[in-house]
């Protein structure tokens, strides 16, 4: 049996299906995963393998065109834009799918979810109770999906106040504490090439949040905190992913992603092992 982890695993939207090339890796390598805690895609892969589904998830998802990722996402043109430009209904049915009814605390593998109550002002982690409102919670992106909603409070992606969610794997029994973050601002190495055309010409530009004050302010903000938290709390092995490879919303892009995080997990394991 290889070394036992506490996987640590970051938001970042499209981004975050290198994750699953990430798991891939560590799984061919022999690291035995005992712990996950994951903030926005991150929970949303992490609670996927925790539950055993990652494999289905990944068959899914890479058989989606651009075209199928938009029906997906259930644009928000009815019920007013100021809560979330998105609602996912289509999407989160088809979790429900996977996830059934599966509760937190019945899980083999610890699962932690991270997301924030706005009403309360606080970051909140999720251990117990439905997997899949977890999910929901944790990825919930201010502005972009509608917030999730428990007791009449507000509850919103974990990436405002906690992008690397360490702190939940501290106290785990474990050899390591990996952590992958997939926004990392460090070069990108591995460009992704587009297809260019018009549909995909269009998408990029109307969810390319890059250069929009409110984004690039919200980022600042996520890696300052980011930076603080793996100050604060030690990890073992570091896998970064530049924050540059993609934009949030390219999820059409997966097949390259996950390849990604194939690389660059191979890469940092191996010079971790010299």
């Amino acid at each position: 049996m290889g070394k036992s982890v506490s996987l640590v695993l970051s938001g970042g939207g499209a981004k975050g299906y290198a994750h699953i090339g990430v798991i891939e890796v560590l799984e061919e390598k022999g690291y035995e995963i005992k712990s996950i805690a994951g903030t926005s895609m991150g929970a949303l892969i992490g609670g996927l393998y925790a539950c055993g589904k990652l494999k289905d998830y990944k068959e899914w998802i890479i058989k989606q065109s651009l075209f199928d990722i938009a029906k997906l996402m259930d644009f928000n043109f009815t019920s007013g834009l100021s809560e979330g430009l998105i609602k996912g209904e289509t999407l989160y049915k088809h979790l429900k799918t996977l996830f059934k009814d599966t509760v937190i605390e019945e899980l083999d593998i610890k699962f932690t979810a991270v997301a924030v109550n706005l009403t309360k002002q606080r970051e909140i982690w999720y251990q117990k109770g439905s997997l899949i409102d977890a999910i929901r919670a944790s990825t919930a992106i201010p502005g972009v999906f509608i917030p999730f909603y428990k007791d009449n409070e507000m509850i919103v992606d974990g990436g405002i106040l906690n992008n690397i969610p360490i702190a939940p794997t501290m106290s785990d029994d474990t050899d390591l504490i990996i952590a992958v973050d997939v926004n990392s601002p460090i070069k990108n190495d591995y460009p992704i090439k587009f297809d260019g055309n018009k549909f995909e010409n269009f998408w990029r530009k109307a969810f390319d949040f890059r250069d929009d004050p409110k984004s690039l302010a919200i980022n600042l903000m996520m890696n300052h905190i980011s930076g603080y938290k793996k100050a604060e709390y030690p990890i073992d092995i570091e896998i970064n992913i530049s924050k540059s490879i993609c934009s949030v919303f390219d999820f059409h892009k997966h097949r390259e992603i996950i390849e990604i995080g194939r690389i660059v997990a191979e890469k940092t394991l191996s010079e971790k092992m010299k």
